[in-house]
This record gives C-alpha cells, structure tokens and sequence, in this order.
C-alpha cells in the first residue's frame, strides 16, 4: 500500500513538472507544490492511527505465539467428572468439583463475552460517529461488528445452555464460531464492497434510520442462523486433530481477511480516508492471526489455539473502537484548536477595528487640527498684515502730535502778546473772535491734543498686542515672556470683557509671580491662552444667563496667577467663577470633537489643540478642576527649555 502511494505521488509530481514548468513561474509553483505536499501529508498522518499503536497491535498479535515458543500453555485444565465418585463427595466438594470441570467453559464465556462488550462499545462509538460527523465508514464498520456481535452473544448462550439448544457443544461451538467469523468477514467486505462500486453514499450518509433498519434485519439474521445450529441434532464435524488444517470451515474467513487486508480495504481507506477506515485495515491483522490459530492450530475445545484465537478476536474487536476514540480525540483536539484560531482572529480583529477607529480619530483630530492651524496662520498673517498698515499712519500721527502740541503752544503764546499790544483790536477781530469763542478754543485746544495722543498712543499698544499674538515675524521656538503672551491675548479679548446689557464688565485680576523668559513656541502657547481665557469668558456668560433677576449679586471675574516652579518650570493658573463643569463632562474635555456647546457654536477642538500643544510640543502638563456653580481652574505647567533645544 505505501508503494502504491509513492508511485501515485510521484505520476502526480510528474505531471506537474510537464504541465506547470516555466522559468517565470518556477517560484510561485514549486512553492505552491511543496504547500500541497505538506497539507497532503498532514492529512494522511491526520487519517491513519499512529504507527505506535500499529506496532502494539502487532506484536500483540504475534505475542501469544512468541509464549508459546518459550513454554506458555494457555490451554484451560480439562478434568472429567466423575459421577461414580461424586456420591461421596461433600456439597462443597461437589462444587468445586463441578467448577473445576467447567473452567474452560468459563474461560470460553469470558472471553466471548469480553468480544461482545468490545464490539457493543464499538458500535455504540460508531453510531454516534455516524450522526455527529455522517462518516459512511461507520456504518459499515458498525454494522457488521453489531451483526458479529450478535453472533457471538448467541453462540456463547447457546454454548452456555442459555437458549435452548440440542446440539453438542462439541460441534455447536466450533460449527457456530466458524459461521460467526464467516458471516463478520463476509458482511464487511460485502458492505466495503458496494461503497467502491456503486453510490450508495448518498443514500446512507445522514440516513441514520436506514443504517438502523439494515442494523436489526442483519441482527435478526443472526440470531435466526445460531437458532437454526443450536436446534438441529447434527452438525458438520468441524475439526480434525490430525489434518494439517485442523478446522477446515475456519479456511474460508482466514482468505476473507486475507484478500480485504491486502486488496479491498486499503481501497476503501483510501477513498474515505478516515482513522476509522484504516482500524478496518489494521483489523485485519489480529483477525487473520485469529483465523490461523484456529485453522491450523486448534484440535479440540479449550485448548491452547482456542484460546488464543478468543483473545485475537477482542483485539481484533478494541482496534476499530481504539480508532474512534482517537478519532474523536483528534476531532476534540482540532475543535479547541479551531475554538482557539476563531478566539485568536476575533481578538486580532477586535485589534484591528480598535487600530482603525484610533487611527481614523487620529487622522480626524489631524484634519481638524490643519484647518485649525491654518485658520490661526491665515488669522495671523492677516493680523501682522493689518497692524503693520496702522502701524505706520498711527506712528506718523503719534510723532507728529508733539510737534503740534508745541507749534499750538508758541502761537497761543503769541496770540497773548498781541493782546498785551494791542489791548484794543478792530471790531472785526472781536466779532470774529466771539464768534469761534476764543477762550474756550485756547483752553481746549491742548486738551483735544493730549487726547489724540493717548488714542494714538491706545492704537500702538493694540497694534503690538497683534503682533505679539501672531508672532509671525519671530522664531518657531525662542525666548518669551509669557505675561507679554497673557496680555496680548487679554487685549484681543478685551471687547468680551466690556459690561453689556445683560451683564457688567468682567473683571480680571493679574497676580503675576517673577517668571523668567520661557523657551517655547509663542504662537502656540498664546492660542493655550486664548482658548481657555474664550472658555472661561463663555462660563461666565453662562452663569449670567442662568443667574437673570440675581446679575446684581453676581460679579463675573477671571485670575491670572503664574509662579515659578523650581528648578526649571513655570505654572500658569487660569481661573473662572462661571458655571463650572460636573465630573462626567471635566473627564471628556480633552477628548476631540468633545463640546456641550450649541452645534455651530464649538468644534470641541480647542482643549484637545491646547492639551496637544502643551503635553507633545512642550513636554508640560494641562489639568483642570472644577466644580458645578463656583467655577474653573486650567493648570498649565511647562518646563523652562524644550527638550530638543535642551539636547
């Protein structure tokens, strides 16, 4: 058989290399060959029982005649019972007596019905197989050991006077176990048989009624056939001591199991590959074992052949059930690998859904933050664009109001002495003079110069908090003074912080520690700023709006603390007295696209911006606490150097 198999494999490679060789597909199908040869092998160890237990059968096979060889009898002890003596014998010598006669009828119905057990749990196994995996070897298999069995059970009754019998166990016996062993071989190979040739497959593959019908009509044939030899009077003669084939009637199944051994089972095995189909074909070896100590060893009942060839039938029996308890070994072994696999894919799965929906956040807080970033830069060229325009009218106002203030000065001063000269002026003078009001004109006049100068001056100081906020004309990363950075940021805030209709000014208190200059992105600590001092005026305006009828005992206000941490960080302390915020929306602040403002009104990627700016770009620190109806508090904690300008 493993001949056979080589030589199939090795047509199948050669007609491989003859159709698929090609220099440009040499790799992929050599690759793919050896893949195919692989899962192949896999399969036919997956399909066959271990060469261990092959072994062991064998050498259990050949063991007794081994014995044998070295002195081991295993024939039982045959006394006559002597009716003379047996008068004069006491009750419990009698018993023994009568047991000690029958030892090797006991020994004959141990072992027989050791056979049946054997073959019962073997077709208990075999029908639940069959209708768990609808394997079509079962049944065969299943069928012809329940038949066998049933054989068995009722040629041991029959022997044992259990049913009614008028024939001799002299040649019911053996004339019964012929037929048994006859009717197993017969039954298998003719069910082995039909599967090669014809299509019954279909019919019986998950037919489990079929299977049991066929089951009880062959069950009940066999009980018919050991009725009929147990109830006739005389039987063939059976065995011949002096014949070299002691037991001719045993020749028959011994060619049975010799020609399904070698022929018709590897066939079937290797059409239905299956652990069961190959215990078939191992089978054979202790039942052909069986057959010869009976054909050519046993020359009476009991002897040393009869009770080999018992023994041989329940291995032959237990092969078949050791097939399917690996089987279902195996079938439990690859389930929890399967369970396992399924277990491991969901869990790589669950990985990859969990790396797809970090990702796509990830690839959504990205987007965000470059509309963002954007937005900022086009705001703050904007910004530089428009404060460098004022800048420079507003400085020529400013240069040129000193000027102004002093040319008005000399000729006021000149106006008064000619008054002094010419106490008396035309009339003309003095009607125009009252009519531009002279007076009041010589009195305002500085005022209204002054007053220019502080708005031109107001001008200036907005149009270098712009500056310092855009911070496009610095560096990425340099020194800054960070109070510089708050007040710019207030100063652009400042129209939020002005009363209106519905609420007063907000007030901001500075309570600013002595910080030294901080290496940092500017730009993007002043957007820190922004968004939480927007945040904290938003609050306020919240708590005003809730408060309505209750404004006068209500005074929005926002403090500013900054300190120094030694050794080298700085904390910034932005508080609020808004509405404050409850613990299961303080927890998501910092989560993208996390608002609880109106749609249109928050993208809620502000704090994550902010969170991002300090924690990655700076390696510092941002918290907050809160607490429903009293208010906020941000903590923004950075180190005094960037680590990469550190480095």
């Amino acid at each position: 058989m493993k001949n056979f198999t080589n030589k199939h494999r090795f047509k199948k490679r050669q007609k491989w290399y003859q159709g698929y060789w090609s220099p440009s597909q040499a790799q992929p199908v050599a690759a793919k060959a050896i893949e195919q040869s692989t899962l192949s092998a896999s399969l036919d160890l997956a399909s066959e029982l271990p060469i261990a237990v092959t072994v062991a059968i064998i050498v259990l096979s050949m063991l007794p005649l081994i014995l044998n060889v070295m002195g081991v009898d295993f024939s039982s002890s045959e006394v006559a019972f002597d009716l003379e003596a047996a008068g004069s014998l006491s009750p419990q010598a009698l018993t023994d007596a009568l047991h000690h006669a029958l030892q090797g009828s006991y020994v004959h119905t141990i072992l027989e019905w050791s056979a049946v057990c054997a073959a019962i749990f073997t077709v208990i196994l075999a029908f639940a197989h069959f209708n768990i995996k609808h394997d079509i070897t079962t049944p065969v298999i299943g069928v012809a050991l329940l038949c066998a069995g049933c054989m068995d059970a009722f040629h041991t009754l029959a022997a044992d006077r259990l049913i009614e019998a008028a024939a001799s166990n002299q040649n019911l016996i053996p004339f019964t176990w012929a037929l048994c062993r006859l009717f197993n071989a017969a039954l298998t190979i003719f069910g082995v048989s039909l599967f090669l040739r014809g299509n019954l497959q279909k019919e019986w593959q998950g037919n489990t009624v079929f299977v049991t019908l066929i089951s009880s009509g062959f069950g009940a044939l066999a009980y018919g056939v050991i009725y009929v030899c147990a109830n006739r009077a005389i039987l063939p003669t059976t065995m011949f001591p002096n014949a070299l084939i002691t037991r001719p009637w045993d020749i028959w199944p011994l060619i049975l199991f010799v020609i399904a051994g070698i022929w018709i089972y590897p066939r079937f095995h290797r059409k239905n590959p299956s652990l069961f189909s190959h215990a078939l074909v191992v089978s054979t070896i202790p039942n052909i074992a069986t057959q010869a100590h009976m054909a050519f060893g046993s020359t009476a009942l009991f002897d040393n052949d009869f009770n080999i060839a018992h023994f041989l039938k329940i291995i032959a029996y237990l092969v078949p059930l050791i097939g399917l308890v690996l089987d279902y070994i195996r079938t439990s072994q690859a389930l929890e690998q399967c369970n396992h696999d399924f277990l491991a894919e969901i869990s790589e799965r669950r990985r990859i859904e969990l790396d797809l929906k970090s990702a796509i956040t990830e690839l959504q807080t990205t987007q965000t933050q470059l509309i963002q970033t954007e937005k900022m830069s086009s705001l703050g060229q904007l910004v530089a664009g428009v404060a460098h325009e004022i800048n420079n009218p507003v400085n020529f106002i400013y240069g040129n109001i000193a000027p102004a203030k002093t040319y008005i000065k000399d000729l006021l001063y000149l106006l008064g002495l000619y008054r002094q000269q010419y106490p008396e002026p035309p009339a003309a003078i003095t009607q125009f003079s009252d009519e531009i009001d002279l007076e009041f004109l010589e009195e305002d006049l500085p005022k209204t110069l002054s007053s220019m100068q502080m708005g031109a001056k107001r001008i200036q100081q907005i149009v270098l908090s712009l500056r310092n906020f855009s911070r496009l004309d610095e560096a990425e990363s340099k020194q800054a003074d960070l109070h510089e950075g708050i007040d710019s940021t207030l100063v652009i805030l400042g129209n939020r912080l002005k009363a209106k209709t519905h609420h007063s000014e907000i007030e901001v208190l500075r309570d600013y520690g002595d910080l030294p200059s901080v290496q940092c992105h500017p730009g993007q600590v002043n957007q820190v700023f922004m968004n939480i001092l927007a945040n904290a005026i938003d609050a306020i305006e919240e708590r005003y709006s809730i408060l309505e009828n209750n404004q006068k005992d209500y005074c929005g206000c926002i403090r500013v603390k900054t300190q120094h941490l030694h050794p080298n960080q700085v904390l910034i302390e932005i508080s609020d007295n808004g509405v404050g915020m409850p613990p299961n929306i303080l927890n998501k602040i910092f989560d993208p696209f996390f608002t609880t403002k109106a749609v249109g009104q928050g993208t809620g990627m502000g704090m994550p911006i902010s969170y991002q700016i300090i924690t990655e770009k700076h390696g510092g620190r941002l918290t907050c606490e809160s607490i429903v109806g009293e208010g906020t508090t941000f903590y923004v904690q950075i180190p005094m150097m960037l680590e990469h300008d550190a480095a």
